[in-house]
């Protein structure tokens, strides 16, 4: 129970320094990315998993900027591509998956379902301290974000699921000293 906690206190940390300090707030929340991994013995599952949500959300969330759904107030680097601080959001919420939110790796339609508002309240919320503009208003914003997150987060919830079994089978099904050698299969005329 107190590794979830923690995992669940340290994206809250991330969320609420980068939402609320952008840019400047990255190196606290690399370090906290970094003792996630420290913490978790820097396993295999939670390093691919983060990486794979960090270029996932590198890229649906510049779309959504790039189709006007949502714009910055502060951090942008480059002009077409996320700010920083959102990059390490989509970091500590991929830290999230296989720890504090493992539940809905359970629980599909729950992970549609707590996508589908989790999602839009998320970045609503962002709003709502200033850290984003949503020029298309509430209502059309949250639907958009709806229609998204929902399988979005079903999505990286199977596939977290998905990782941490086929790595698993993998360590279960090798002994310790035990080479595999795979014979050659012979040719047949």
């Amino acid at each position: 129970m107190l590794p979830m906690l923690i995992n669940f206190i340290l994206f809250q940390s991330i969320w609420f320094g980068c939402i609320l300090l952008g840019n400047t707030f990255l190196p606290v929340a690399i370090a906290l990315v970094a003792f996630h991994l420290y913490y978790t013995k820097c396993s295999k599952p939670d390093v691919v998993i983060i990486t794979a949500s960090v270029v996932i959300g590198l890229f649906v969330d510049s779309m959504l900027m790039a189709f006007g759904v949502f714009e910055f107030n502060h951090g942008l680097v480059v002009p077409f591509l996320i700010p920083p601080w959102l990059v390490l959001i989509w970091a500590g919420f991929a830290m999230t998956l296989n720890h504090s939110l493992r539940y809905f790796q359970q629980k599909p339609w729950l992970a549609f379902v707590g996508g589908s508002i989790s999602g839009p309240l998320s970045y609503l919320a962002g709003a709502r301290l200033g850290a984003i503009e949503i020029p298309l208003g509430l209502w059309q914003t949250a639907i958009i974000f709806a229609v998204i997150w929902g399988p979005l987060f079903l999505l990286l919830t199977q596939w977290a699921k998905r990782m941490n079994q086929s790595i698993y089978i993998q360590v279960k099904d090798v002994q310790p000293n035990e080479v595999q050698v795979k014979q050659p299969q012979e040719q047949k005329s």
